[in-house]
């Protein structure tokens, strides 16, 4: 090849590399919310009831009796939304709910960051959770806890799987 078209294939390629590099500034596409975070999901998990043997988690501890849960799930947006649906969750002992109120808490880093609620929480173990969390920056290993009332030392419910 000739010296003068090896020039304009390397001058070719690196202009073809600095578009690349440059692109995704350019190919933004707007979907982005509170803090340049983009909207989309943080966490979408399904709840699951404490059990007296599970770990202390993030400081809080599971409750003093078994629950368990059915057709329950989280979903956390990186904007802080939050939306829990909590359908029968309920002790394991009696089949019945005895909390009137819960809330949830949202768990980065094994720390919990914040808590919204309390909402009611009917005798069949229903209950809705809608709000928004203040999410830091950096929000690893995300976790929400279900807590009774508003007793934040204790959850009856956590995402992840039985």
């Amino acid at each position: 090849m000739p010296t003068t078209h090896r020039r304009l294939a390397l001058g070719a390629a690196t202009a073809l590399l600095l578009a690349s590099a440059a692109a995704p500034a350019v190919a933004d596409d707007g979907r982005h919310h509170d803090r340049g975070r983009p909207a989309g999901p943080l966490l979408s998990a399904p709840l699951v009831g404490s059990l007296t043997t599970d770990p202390v988690l993030a400081g809080v501890s599971p409750g003093g009796a078994d629950w368990t849960v059915s057709r329950s799930t989280v979903k956390v947006w990186a904007d802080g939304r939050v939306d829990v649906k909590v359908r029968d969750l309920v002790l394991t002992s009696t089949g019945a709910n005895p909390v009137t109120t819960a809330s949830a808490s949202l768990v980065c880093g094994g720390v919990v960051v914040d808590t919204v609620g309390p909402v009611a929480y009917d005798a069949d173990g229903d209950a809705r959770v809608r709000g928004r969390f203040d999410v830091p920056d950096r929000c690893l290993a995300p976790a929400v806890l279900l807590n009774p009332a508003s007793r934040l030392t204790t959850y009856i419910g956590v995402t992840g799987r039985a």
